[in-house]
Order: structure tokens, then C-alpha cells, then sequence
């Protein structure tokens, strides 16, 4: 070989070196930066583990993937992966091979969710720019959690299972309250005593406590507050408490006075072992207002009797069209009216009107469309052991960290915040 071609042969391989190694350190030097951020017990989370996590957090907190602020969620997701690192190694001392057991039960799940469509899966990671690995062992850790409950408290929680199951078996009795609280700074009997009057006098006259509370705000010398409890059973009271209310019919109402306080309970309805209230109603109704004379009234029961046939949308745009009273179209839950209004409603047959009352300086009667009771929903139950169940879990999780922590090695290698 000639000396020209043997240096144009060494020429063509220097610059071949030199566009290879540029071309690696491009992509070394355009790629993410990434640095060990902790280690547990030796094994490291890195800058890039933080990040995927924190992203899946963020996407997981608000369903959106504009990830702008992420570095809000870097102490909670190093928090979470420090967590998981300590589950899995205990999980691994109990059986080798649960990860791969673990991953496959988690991409059964995670595939039922997107009608068994790997395909579906990734364009659902590629949307949202999420790590595979990441959500999958979102899914494991769940998993793995129950697993190691079930290795290292497994008389508790099946002691909370069972309890689950009689608590659903037999049906608990419930109650559902509201309330007016009402504190006067000095002691004033003649102030305590002209509210109570105020209050009596509103409530016998068909204001419901919501109402009665905006009334009373107005009143400087006086702080109202109030609302309704929802349902409650006896976890949620002392038992002799709740036993005492209980006992109270539907629809009673009691006073409680301090010193500078007033205290007004309402038994809104009780569900007596599970079964439903027949409070518990949505009605469809129209409110008549403002029937100046006679003459209206008597013309309007004569039109409501003609036109018993109409719907109540079709009732109502006539009734509009004549321009004579006032009138709303409202569905509403019987159990939101104050005791007064709720025992007329309750009483008034379908397509018929209710007796009149003064609300505001109106005259008011309300025509009655439709009632519905409310039908227990079949999954609530299932839904309410499912968040019980989610709560133990998530106790018993926390006393195994507590375990876990004592003998680990931690170490923070970069703060939180040092982190740009």
C-alpha cells in the first residue's frame, strides 16, 4: 500500500473518532442531569426517580400534565419512594419473588383500566409523559403493602375485616342533624330570651334553620353559626349521647341554654338499622307567590284543576305566561324544608297544593309535581367498607415504617431544596 493511501486511511479514521466521540458527548450532555439524591440502606433514589414520581403525583393530585411546578411535590415524593424502598426490601425477606408476582398482578389491574389494551396504556403514558415503571409500581406498592399487613398484623386486620362485615351484615342506626349555635359576648337574659323568642317564632312559622341562621347574622351584639351534620351513627357520638337523641321522634326540636349560649338541635331523620327514612324524598314542585286576592286563588285551583294533565315544566310555562304570580320551578330534598313546610309537603298529595303560609310577607303555596324517594344506592355500602378498609390500611402501613425506620440507613444526600 502506498504511503498517500495509508495516510488518507488514518486521516478518514481520526475524524470517524472525532464525529463519534462528539456525537456521544452531545447526547451526554443534552440528556437530564441526574445525581443521587438518597440512599436506603445503600440503595440509591436519584434525581430522575424523584422527578417521575413527583410528576406522577402531580398528574394523580390534579388530572392535568402541565407539569410547571413540580418541585413542590419533591419532598412528598421522596418521602413516598423512601417508603416504598423499605416495603419492598421486608416484602423481599418474606418472598423473593414478589416483585415479579406483584408486577403482574398490577398490570392486570392497570390493563382492566384501559379495556385490556396494552396499546391503550401507552398512548395513555405517552400523553401524559409518564414513567411505565412509575405507575406500575404505583399499583405494586398498594400490593405489597396488603401483603406485608396481612405477614405482620394479620390477627388485627382480620379483625377489622370481620368487624367490617357485621357492621354490613347488621345495618346500624343512623341519624341526621342540624344545628344553631348562638353565643352572646355578655351575659344579657333579656337578649338570650328576645333570640329564643325570635327563633321560636321563625321556626313555628316555617323558616328552616339555614334561613333562621341568615337572619340572626345580621344581629351584631350576637355570633350565629350552625349547619347540617349528615348522616351519623353512634361512632360518631358518645354512646349515651347518641342513644338519648335517638330516641327522639323525627322532626323534634331541642333547646339547649347556657350561660350566654343558645344551642338548637333538629332531628332532620333517623334510619333505624339501616332502613331509610321516608323524609328521605327529592320533590319536584312549583312556588306560588304573592296571591293578592281571592279572586287568584280561586282562578288558580280552578286552572291547576283543568290542567292536571300537563307536566310540570308544561304547568309551569303556562302559569308563567299569565303573568300573575311568582313562581319557581324547584327540585328540592323534603328533608332541606324547615318542620312546618316538611309535614304540609309531606301531606299534600300529587297534584295538589299545600296549604298557605306567609314566608317573607308572602303568601306562598307550593303545587306539588312529583315525588321520588331516594333509593339507597346498592355499591354505598361497598363503597363505604372500601374507604374503611383504605384507612386501615393506611394505619397499619404507617406502623410498619415506624418498624422499618429504626433499623434502616437513611441518607439524605441533598436537601429538598438545594435541588434546582
Amino acid at each position: 500500500m502506498k504511503l498517500k493511501n495509508k495516510i488518507n486511511i488514518i486521516i478518514s479514521l481520526k475524524i470517524f473518532l472525532l464525529l463519534f466521540i462528539f456525537g456521544i458527548n452531545s447526547k451526554v450532555f443534552s440528556s437530564e442531569k441526574n445525581f443521587v439524591v438518597a440512599t436506603i440502606d445503600r440503595s440509591p433514589i436519584t434525581y430522575l426517580d424523584l422527578k417521575q414520581k413527583a410528576k406522577l403525583i402531580h398528574f394523580l393530585n390534579t388530572k392535568n400534565n402541565e407539569y410547571k411546578n413540580l418541585k413542590k411535590y419533591f419532598d412528598f415524593s421522596l418521602k413516598s419512594l423512601i417508603s416504598e424502598k423499605l416495603l419492598i426490601k421486608k416484602a423481599l425477606q418474606f418472598n423473593k419473588n414478589i416483585l415479579e408476582l406483584t408486577e403482574k398482578d398490577a398490570l392486570k389491574y392497570i390493563f382492566s383500566q384501559y379495556n385490556n389494551s396494552p396499546e391503550a396504556f401507552k398512548n395513555f403514558l405517552d400523553k401524559n409523559d409518564l414513567s411505565k415503571s412509575v405507575v406500575i409500581s404505583n399499583v405494586q406498592i398498594e400490593i405489597i403493602k396488603k401483603y406485608l399487613i396481612g405477614k405482620m398484623f394479620e390477627k388485627e386486620y382480620d379483625d377489622y375485616l370481620k368487624e367490617i362485615s357485621n357492621n354490613s351484615e347488621n345495618k346500624i342506626d343512623e341519624i341526621d342533624l342540624e344545628q344553631i349555635i348562638i353565643k352572646i359576648n355578655n351575659k344579657n337574659t333579656e337578649l338570650i330570651n328576645s333570640i329564643d323568642d325570635r327563633i321560636s317564632f321563625l321556626s313555628n312559622n316555617g323558616y328552616s334553620f339555614k334561613e333562621i341562621i341568615n337572619i340572626l347574622s345580621k344581629n351584631n351584639l350576637i355570633k350565629v353559626s350552625g349547619g347540617r351534620s349528615g348522616w351519623q351513627n353512634k361512632n360518631n357520638f358518645k354512646p349515651d349521647i347518641f342513644k338519648k337523641l335517638f330516641e327522639f321522634p323525627e322532626g323534634k326540636i331541642i333547646k339547649e341554654k347556657f350561660d350566654n349560649n343558645l344551642n338548637y338541635l333538629r332531628i332532620i331523620g333517623k334510619r333505624v338499622k339501616g332502613k331509610r327514612s321516608s323524609r328521605e324524598q327529592i320533590i319536584d314542585l312549583i312556588r306560588i307567590s304573592n296571591l293578592k286576592s281571592k279572586k287568584n286563588k280561586t282562578y288558580l285551583k280552578k286552572y291547576l284543576l283543568k290542567s292536571s294533565n300537563l307536566s310540570c315544566k308544561d304547568l309551569f310555562t303556562k302559569l308563567r305566561e299569565k303573568k300573575i304570580f311568582n313562581l319557581k320551578f324547584q327540585k328540592v330534598n323534603l328533608s332541606d324544608f324547615s318542620e312546618k313546610l316538611l309535614l304540609m309537603i309531606n301531606k299534600t298529595k300529587i297534584k295538589q297544593l299545600t296549604d298557605p303560609i306567609i314566608l317573607d310577607k308572602e303568601n306562598v303555596q307550593f303545587y306539588i309535581c312529583n315525588k321520588i324517594n331516594i333509593n339507597k344506592n346498592a355499591n354505598s355500602q361497598k363503597v363505604y367498607n372500601e374507604k374503611k378498609l383504605i384507612q386501615k390500611v393506611d394505619i397499619l402501613t404507617k406502623k410498619i415504617l415506624k418498624i422499618l425506620k429504626k433499623d434502616a440507613i437513611i441518607d439524605i444526600k441533598i436537601q429538598i431544596n438545594e435541588i434546582s
